[in-house]
């Protein structure tokens, strides 16, 4: 596509990097509003350009309507350097040469929206709770890429506040190349409310009826594409008899039509389980991997969390006193991951490491229990030891 375009693309940017973020004058919906397409009309619309073209620019129109990071989409173009104007052509289809034929966007346009998305993710992640790979999220990641590469349907399940789901959205983070939609479902939204809750997270205005979304989430969805949909088990918490069933038949009529690979994601063994023989059947059998979570986090988790705080996993017989109360590390890590899960636990050592940085002392396990106990105390009545 080395045709002269109607529009001369301003100077592109050489390092993204020593750009500053363009103020962001918009906000929640009107940064939705700023970018008026839809990612089943984009994917119509930009279909013959290159495979890198396409799945930039569906990847940046997901990165910047998502509300965890809203980018208008004139800020947009101001950080690839481009036009708004050129943007907007590009999305649906109408930039065209002198003759008519349609172009694509430049490999430097398309380098500057990949840099883009490189920093941006880098920036987002920079500023949250620290990831760290265990032994669980690398099992959930492996089954994600196994489900994209095989285009059919892995099952995960495994309790409450063991890693799912921060696995699965720091996944789907590190794969925001257009081709990986997370989407966390709601309890009792029935069917129109998980059509309406996928639609949204690929990039899909919910302005239309349920079926007439299905049809556009199956143009929107390829066989590249990923979609996980966490918290699955949620939508069977409603009223209407019928309604998880209706759910998961539209699930596997989106698989079986796009051919995308799907990770559904669950909360209990039993619930799955019972539903393979009923609700779950036809999706069942479509599911190539199926794989249970431990029960609990784990030890080696708990070392891989550990040491990336700069802590040794302790032995059973260490003991730590604080303000006259003897604990065991040991005991303590292995009660809270049995009974409270992995949230307790991290939240006990953002906990000691804020109050090891105010006495400017590296994160010792003598902090770590001290914020046990202060957690431990809060949660008793009032007046009692």
């Amino acid at each position: 596509m080395t045709d002269t375009p109607i529009e001369t693309q301003p100077n592109q940017v050489t390092d993204l990097e020593l750009v500053a973020a363009v103020p962001q004058a918009n906000a929640g919906n009107n940064v939705r509003a700023s970018w008026n397409m839809s990612a089943d009309d984009i994917r119509a619309n930009t279909y013959r350009y290159d495979t890198e073209a396409k799945e930039a620019l569906i990847a940046a129109f997901r990165w910047c309507i998502d509300p965890h990071h809203p980018l208008a989409k004139p800020d947009f173009a101001s950080r690839v350097g481009a036009s708004d104007n050129l943007l907007y052509k590009l999305y649906t289809g109408r930039y065209r040469s002198p003759d008519g034929e349609q172009l694509g966007p430049s490999p430097e346009l398309v380098k500057n929206i990949q840099s883009f998305l490189a920093i941006e993710k880098e920036r987002y992640e920079s500023g949250q709770t620290t990831f760290v790979e265990t032994p669980t999220s690398r099992k959930i990641a492996l089954n994600c890429e196994l489900a994209r590469e095989s285009q059919s349907i892995v099952f995960l399940w495994g309790p409450s506040h063991i890693g799912k789901t921060w696995a699965l959205e720091h996944h789907a983070a590190g794969h925001n190349h257009g081709r990986t939609i997370y989407s966390r479902l709601e309890a009792a939204s029935g069917l129109g409310g998980m059509v309406r809750r996928i639609a949204t997270d690929i990039g899909i205005s919910d302005k239309s009826n349920t079926a007439a979304l299905i049809g556009r989430i199956k143009n929107a969805l390829t066989p590249e594409t990923l979609l996980i949909l966490d918290e699955c088990h949620l939508l069977a918490y409603t009223y209407r008899k019928g309604s998880f069933h209706n759910c998961m038949e539209v699930i596997r009529e989106i698989h079986d039509k796009t051919k995308a690979g799907v990770v559904l994601c669950f909360t209990r063994l039993d619930d799955v389980r019972a539903a393979s023989q009923k609700e779950l059947q036809q999706l069942w059998r479509r599911g190539v991997h199926k794989i249970p979570l431990p029960l609990m986090p784990t030890k080696k988790d708990l070392e891989a969390i550990l040491a990336n705080s700069g802590l040794a996993f302790p032995a059973p017989s260490d003991v730590v006193t604080v303000g006259g109360i003897t604990e065991k590390p040991y005991e303590v890590l292995r009660q809270l991951a049995k009974l409270e899960g992995l949230k307790a636990i991290t939240e006990r050592l953002r906990y000691g490491r804020k109050n090891a940085n105010k006495a400017r002392e590296d994160l010792a396990w003598t902090h770590v229990i001290d914020a046990h106990l202060r957690i431990a105390k809060q949660a008793l009545p009032e007046g009692e030891w």
